[in-house]
């Protein structure tokens, strides 16, 4: 295959210049998109930024194949790629759906049956705080679930820490606390009521700690 015919000073720096504004714009689009979106946050996340930064490299393939250092400038421009792919969802705030699923692995406390769940907060992490699921139990005594959770959360080496909305356990991306609700029934929309005799507790599990 030929070799592309060199480039004139002026056309060097145009090409260069052409990759800066390119980058540029598209990296402020794409990653905008991904985190006010909230697709950054969610499950199998890497498939959005793919779809959003892999593009990337058919512009900036053609801009860098007449420059006289193309191959390392591609592959170079190949691993920023990759890393933005897998760095952006790792670093953005835990939406609802992974919340959920780090909720469903969480499980419920010892003896509880679950009565319903609501959500709480929002993708921005603005005003009502980052997502939360707020799963509701009944079970024989609230104040002894309390004391389970909460012992299990320390021995696995969760820390304690004072969140906007009262005390809870922080590891990694996530929160998760264990409350006796304050105030008398009814309970929220979608939630049942527990069998007589029962203690409601809620185990809310949300991504505040970030």
């Amino acid at each position: 295959m030929d070799e592309p015919a060199p480039l004139t000073t002026g056309g060097r720096v145009a090409r260069v210049v052409g990759l800066v504004a390119l980058w540029t714009s598209w990296l402020l689009v794409a990653t905008a998109y991904l985190a006010l979106s909230g697709a950054a946050g969610e499950v199998a996340a890497w498939r959005w930024s793919a779809l959003a930064y892999v593009p990337l490299a058919v512009p900036t393939w053609w801009l860098v194949r007449r420059l006289r250092h193309r191959r390392p400038l591609a592959v170079a421009a190949a691993a920023v790629i990759g890393l933005l792919v897998w760095g952006v969802p790792a670093q953005a705030t835990p939406g609802f759906g992974r919340v959920e699923a780090f909720a469903d692995e969480f499980g419920g406390p010892p003896g509880g049956e679950l009565l319903g769940e609501t959500a709480e907060g929002n993708d921005w992490c603005f005003g009502d705080g980052c997502p939360t699921v707020v799963r509701y139990y009944a079970v024989p005594s609230a104040s002894a679930t309390i004391e389970a959770v909460d012992a299990r959360l320390d021995g696995d080496g969760w820390e304690r820490r004072g969140l906007a909305h009262g005390p809870a356990h922080c590891k990694g991306d996530f929160d998760v606390s264990v409350w006796k609700p304050t105030g008398s029934l009814p309970l929220p929309p979608g939630v049942r009521a527990p069998a007589a005799g029962s203690d409601v507790v809620e185990l809310r599990v949300g991504a505040n700690c970030l």
